[in-house]
C-alpha cells in the first residue's frame, strides 16, 4: 500500500541550513544554486519529510536511507520501495510505495487555460471541461503524476495518454496497471497520487516534527 505524507513550509526555522547535512550532496548543491529562499525551503523540507517517513513508517535505517537519480532523473532508492516528491507554494508531499509511484500537487491560479490544448487527448478533451479551474487542475495532476510514475514529465507525448474521471489510464494499445488517484490536502490545491496499489493513508506533518526527529540522531 501507498502512504502519503506532507507538510508546510511556513513554520521552518531561519535556521533551516542546519539540516542540509542530512542531505545528499548532490541535492545540497542543488539548493545552493536556487536563488529564491522559497525554492530552497520546500526542496530541503520535502527530502527531510520523505527520510524521516521512511524511518519513522518504513522502518529504515536513516544512515541507509540514501537517494539517487536514474537516467530520466527520477530519484529512487536501491532498496525494496519507491518513492515520488512534489511542491507547490505553501506545500510539500511525498508518496512511498512498494511498486513505481508519482505524486503532484498544484495550487490553483489563474491561468490561461486555452494555452494547454496541447496537453491533453482528443478525448480528454471531451470528457472535462477544461475551461475551468477545478476540471483543469484535476486533470493536469493526474497527467503529472502519470508522467512521473512512469519516469517522464508533461513534455513527453501525453496526447497518447486519456486519464478517465474514475483514475483509469489508457494507452493507445492498453490499458495502464496504474490508477490516478486524487486527494485534497488543501482548499484551492489539487494533488494526485499515481499508484499501482492503494492509498493506505495521507498524513500531515508539523515542521516541528521533522525538526525533532532530526535533533534526535
Amino acid at each position: 500500500m501507498t502512504t502519503v505524507a506532507y507538510c508546510k513550509i511556513d513554520d521552518m526555522p531561519a535556521e533551516w541550513q542546519h539540516y542540509l547535512p542530512f542531505l545528499e550532496a548532490e541535492v545540497v548543491q542543488r539548493v545552493e544554486r536556487m536563488r529564491k529562499v522559497e525554492d530552497q525551503l520546500r526542496t530541503v523540507c520535502a527530502h527531510l519529510l520523505t527520510k524521516m517517513v521512511l524511518v519513522t513508517t518504513f522502518k529504515k535505517e536513516l544512515s541507509d536511507v540514501c537517494f539517487s537519480k536514474d537516467s530520466n532523473g527520477k530519484y529512487q532508492m536501491e532498496q525494496d520501495l519507491h518513492f515520488n516528491i512534489t511542491h507547490s507554494e505553501n506545500y510539500v508531499a511525498c508518496a512511498i510505495s512498494k511498486f513505481p509511484v508519482g505524486i503532484d500537487i498544484e495550487q490553483h491560479v489563474k491561468r490561461d487555460f486555452s494555452l494547454f490544448q496541447s496537453l491533453w487527448s482528443d478525448e480528454e478533451k471531451q470528457l472535462y471541461p477544461l475551461h475551468e479551474q477545478e476540471a483543469f487542475y484535476s486533470l493536469w495532476t493526474a497527467k503529472e503524476s502519470y508522467g512521473k510514475y512512469k519516469g517522464f514529465g508533461l513534455q513527453s507525448c501525453l496526447t497518447e495518454v486519456t486519464i478517465h474521471q474514475d483514475g483509469t489510464i489508457h494507452l493507445p494499445d492498453r490499458i495502464e496497471k496504474a490508477l490516478a488517484v486524487p486527494f485534497v490536502i488543501a482548499p484551492n490545491y489539487s494533488t494526485t497520487v499515481c499508484i499501482e496499489d492503494s492509498l493506505e493513508a495521507v498524513t500531515r506533518y508539523e515542521w516541528e516534527q521533522i525538526g525533532a526527529f532530526f535533533n534526535s540522531v
